[in-house]
């Protein structure tokens, strides 16, 4: 988890990613399959994330802990991790489609 907590807080540093997420309300239950879940709480361009699991999260994310960094580092596709299998993800899957396309679009 220290490693995410990390990239949040680079990202943290970059206006133009804190421009897109002042926009959001959203939340993400992520369950790596081999280490312990936490949820990340984006709201008014504050962004928290947190040991555990979370009450109703937009989307819960389960994947190998090497696949999630490879994802946030961007050295992999989200959609062909999503089509093969390599990440699973439940709930509201369009709108965490919008999300992450528009996160994408400010972290180049």
């Amino acid at each position: 988890m220290m490693y995410f907590k990390r990239k949040i807080e680079e990202y943290s540093k970059r206006p133009e990613i804190m421009e897109i997420l002042s926009e959001i309300n959203a939340s993400v239950q992520v369950k790596p399959l081999d280490d312990e879940p936490f949820f990340v709480k984006v709201s008014g361009g504050v962004v928290e994330i947190n040991e555990g699991e979370m009450a109703d999260p937009l989307v819960t994310v389960v994947a190998k802990s090497s696949d999630l960094i490879k994802l946030i580092n961007r050295e992999a596709d989200p959609f062909s991790y999503y089509l093969t299998g390599r990440v699973r993800v439940m709930g509201r899957v369009l709108e965490a489609a919008e999300l992450l396309r528009v996160l994408l679009r400010g972290a180049k």
